[in-house]
């Protein structure tokens, strides 16, 4: 099926790049920058992506990620605080409440609305149309001896029509089957259509990564530290939380462990920092609430390198929702901080390395700016995902690492000595990170997030 033609019908100045969906941004080096303008640099961008999401806010009504199908036409939101671009895909003319804002951006900001085949609303139809035909994730495929495992599923950002992940071991480069037959991609792009009744492009996307996540933390609990998950691997604390009681919790993956009764430790130590409640869990959210018997937690993350030792740590000040081009950092306990990740895709749906499908994923990648290429590192799961706020003094909340995504070749600076786990297991170093967005789970689970 071709693409049906798509016009800009709005432009404010010159439309910057086109931002490509589910692939990692280019961000250009600052030829002869010294340190300290590369700071001042990087803090422009950071007051430059406040004023745009708040913008996109407006945009959106402050709807969630998901939420936003609710617009008529809407079909995504890109930011582009290098520029200080916004574009925007409708399906449509975008009503008279969008036209104002845009006919009264801030100064300096400029913005485009380009034209998309298909609304959010009308991707998500499809998408659950999709899932009620797969046999549990599985697709066949003429020629294909074994199904075809779909890992993901989520509206293109442009608008275009629905982008579907697949696992294949006849779609696996350079394998002789996919020498052989060489269109294992289209024969999924094609089936999946049929049955979502709009286009459809195929990626391959190994299934999620599971991620088995600062040494030794102590009461009052603080996020992004590292934790002996129930069955004794690594996994990384991540945002402490109120519960619908008003109780404390320190929040992590469920797929690490949540088992009621479940026992979580300090990755040094072995003190311990409570326990599973049954009920504090979602698996489509992938988040348990650990019970602390201290009921103590404070609204901070740690920051840096996994292996500082000085409790280095910095302050949440509240959570915000996910833009496509939004610039993130990944706080895994394992690996540490990872920065200048910057968003490639929203409201994916992702099927997690335990099977269990997972609506609502966002997916971010490293770029040219994030030291070594490298987003995350097995063992982070569970960690937060953070903007960098008030000139990188403060940080927003905006997900959990549920997953990882294209492996990359570990630089010199991830090693046995800096990886939290490196003696144990060699580091597996990975490019893009899929989280769950925080205003998802707060929603679905009744918390509360605790703040600095």
């Amino acid at each position: 099926m071709k693409h049906a033609a798509r016009h800009r019908w709005m432009a404010f100045v010159v439309p910057a790049a086109a931002l490509a969906a589910a692939v990692p941004f280019f961000v250009p080096p600052l030829a002869g920058a010294s340190p300290a303008s590369g700071v001042r640099t990087a803090a422009r961008i950071d007051e430059r992506q406040q004023v745009l999401d708040a913008v996109a806010g407006q945009i959106t009504e402050g709807l969630s990620e998901s939420d936003r199908a609710h617009i008529p036409g809407f079909a995504d939101i890109v930011v582009d605080p290098d520029h200080n671009h916004l574009r925007l895909y409708w399906k449509g003319a975008p009503p008279q409440r969008v036209r104002r804002i845009l006919a009264r951006l801030p100064h300096g900001v400029t913005a485009e609305v380009d034209a998309a085949r298909y609304s959010k609303a009308e991707l998500h139809a499809a998408r659950a149309k999709l899932l009620r035909r797969l046999t549990s994730m599985n697709l066949r495929i003429a020629g294909v001896p074994t199904p075809v495992r779909v890992t993901s599923i989520g509206p293109a950002v442009d608008g275009s029509g629905l982008e579907v992940g697949y696992e294949s071991g006849a779609g696996r480069a350079n394998s002789p089957m996919a020498v052989k037959q060489g269109s294992v991609g289209q024969q999924v792009a094609a089936a999946a259509g049929r049955l979502a009744g709009v286009h459809t492009a195929a990626i391959h996307r190994l299934q999620s990564v599971d991620l088995a996540s600062r040494q030794h933390d102590h009461s009052p609990w603080t996020g992004a530290s590292a934790l002996h998950n129930p069955g004794g691997g690594i996994c990384s604390g991540s945002f402490s939380v109120k519960n619908a009681k008003g109780q404390y919790m320190l929040t992590s993956a469920y797929h690490c462990g949540s088992d009621a009764g479940g026992r979580w430790t300090t990755w040094w130590g072995g003190d311990l920092v409570g326990t599973t409640d049954a009920s504090q869990e979602s698996p489509q959210d992938d988040v348990v609430g650990i019970n602390l018997p201290s009921q103590q937690a404070r609204g901070w993350l740690y920051d840096g390198p996994a292996s500082r030792t000085d409790g280095y740590a910095k302050p949440l000040v509240g959570w915000g929702h996910n833009n496509v081009g939004d610039y993130v950092c990944t706080d895994g306990a394992n690996g540490g901080v990872h920065c200048g990740v910057r968003i490639a895709q929203t409201d994916i749906g992702v099927t997690g390395p335990n099977h269990i499908y997972r609506p609502d994923v966002d997916l971010a990648y490293a770029t040219s700016a994030t030291p070594g290429g490298v987003a995350a590192i097995n063992g982070d799961s569970g960690g937060p995902v953070f903007a960098s706020v008030r000139n990188h003094t403060a940080d927003e909340a905006r997900g959990m690492i549920t997953a990882l995504d294209r492996t990359v070749t570990c630089p010199p600076a991830y090693n046995g000595d800096t990886v939290l786990d490196g003696h144990l297991r060699t580091p597996w170093c990975l490019a893009g990170v899929y989280y769950v967005p925080i205003g998802q789970t707060l929603h679905d689970m009744h918390w509360t997030l605790v703040t600095g």
